[in-house]
């Protein structure tokens, strides 16, 4: 069986109709999502519905329990606060349901699945390096724990005996021995200068994660966010992939 893994997509729909594809085009036949379907981007009820009805296993994000009550923006930037703002109005009902309900952490296989840490779901802390990923390794229930919320992929593995190192390859096998953190990066705003939407494709039977990069039309959504009068950073960001 293989995995889709998708996180952050945050309401770009074309990015995430572009991952999806590639992912059913190398065999993906079940999907997780790692949290913030919406926020930021323009179309937040299709995101969320396509979601639903892949009928994945689902973690809450921060920007998807801030759009229904369940976490205060006082947290997010002035940015994230006003694309918040504007996309709770316009949440359908079962869409503002689904978010409303999908909890903080679980369990697919043999992976974790949370959107921020292991060790403390609901504060929205970020994992961004080896060391912290190391601190997180050693509080998660399974000996692989898939997550998002930085945007940045990340992988970390720890041997038995051995200090937690970092995964450098884009495609590495998920050896039983070990213990790994692994971030999916972004679908919808990828923050690590590659601006082409960010995934992870997982083969339980041969035990191997890659990440897999997708082009995806940019200006596109772009026109949309200008449109749609939310803040100018959150259309032209996505041209850099910061």
């Amino acid at each position: 069986m293989k995995l889709g893994i998708i996180s952050d997509i945050h309401a770009n729909l074309e990015a995430l109709e572009a991952v999806l594809g590639a992912l059913k085009d190398k065999g993906a036949t079940r999907f997780i999502c790692c949290g913030d379907v919406v926020g930021y981007g323009p179309d937040p009820n299709r995101c969320v519905e396509i979601v639903r009805e892949l009928g994945c296993v689902a973690v809450a994000g921060n920007h998807d329990w801030g759009v229904v009550g369940r976490t205060p923006l006082t947290g997010f930037n002035p940015a994230a606060r006003q694309a918040a703002l504007w996309t709770q109005p316009l949440l359908a009902e079962p869409n503002r349901s689904y978010l409303g309900c999908l909890s903080l952490t679980a369990d697919e296989g043999p992976l974790f699945i949370v959107h921020s840490s292991p060790s403390a779901p609901e504060t929205w802390d970020y994992v961004l390096n080896v060391r912290e990923a190391a601190h997180e390794i050693e509080r998660c229930s399974s000996a692989s724990c898939v997550a998002g919320h930085s945007h940045q992929p990340l992988a970390v593995e720890r041997l038995p005996g051995r200090p937690a190192r970092l995964v450098r390859r884009p495609s590495f096998p998920v050896r039983p021995d070990a213990r790994y953190f692994i971030n999916a990066g972004s679908v919808g705003q990828p923050r690590d200068g590659d601006p082409r939407a960010c995934c992870l494709l997982y083969d339980d039977d041969t035990r191997t994660m890659a990440y897999i990069r997708v082009p995806y039309d940019i200006a596109a959504v772009q026109a949309k966010i200008r449109a749609a009068g939310l803040p100018e950073p959150l259309a032209a960001r996505l041209a850099t992939g910061r």
